[in-house]
């Protein structure tokens, strides 16, 4: 079933519920979760569900966000919202949602210290770097400069950050965790890369 949302439409987005439904009927309608799907092909998060660029807060999380970090899970997930919105595209944006529900549930969650913007900015960065979103040949393209400008750092900040996160969660090339389409359908060894993660 396509539901008919506009882009930038925030509001939560219920499945319609079936007559004398039980439990297990009812979460057999929900859309799949970000976290089980990774936003990659054969089972994505539909745009039609969740919008193109909806506020992190309304992403279907299979666990609510920690009470305790909930506020600067929000704040970053906003940032990079404006971010990608203005600047790269919601591919960008879903898969920096899922890196930052990783942080927000490791404990401690190192999202607690160190400032919203340049969380936000080494995300995309450590995204940006795997997906050669900084290479002049591909598209979307930004240099490593704007994109930490636009999240209100310098350039030396976000690669700080995006070097910490990355070797946090062990981010390559071709990583089927945050790679975006273009690198699946590129990816020259996909059997190895999904034996690869299952140790991960």
């Amino acid at each position: 079933m396509v539901v008919d949302v506009p882009p930038d439409d925030l509001a939560h987005v219920e499945l319609p519920r079936k007559k004398g439904a039980g439990k297990k009927d009812l979460e057999a309608q929900q859309p799949p979760t970000p976290t089980e799907t990774s936003l990659v092909p054969d089972g994505q998060v539909t745009i039609e569900i969740l919008g193109r660029f909806p506020a992190a807060s309304d992403f279907p999380f299979s666990a609510p966000i920690p009470i305790a970090i909930r506020p600067r899970f929000e704040e970053i997930g906003e940032i990079m919202r404006n971010v990608c919105r203005d600047h790269i595209n919601d591919e960008y944006y879903h898969l920096g949602i899922l890196l930052l529900e990783k942080l927000a549930r490791k404990r401690p969650s190192p999202l607690l210290a160190g400032k919203t913007d340049a969380w936000a900015a080494g995300i995309l960065t450590a995204l940006g770097k795997i997906n050669f979103l900084f290479d002049k040949s591909s598209l979307p393209y930004i240099t490593r400069d704007d994109l930490a400008g636009y999240c209100g750092v310098k350039q030396s900040t976000a690669s700080g950050k995006s070097k910490q996160i990355r070797d946090m969660f062990d981010m390559s090339y071709w990583d089927p965790r945050f790679s975006t389409q273009r690198m699946h359908d590129g990816n020259p060894y996909p059997k190895f890369y999904s034996i690869l993660t299952q140790f991960r």
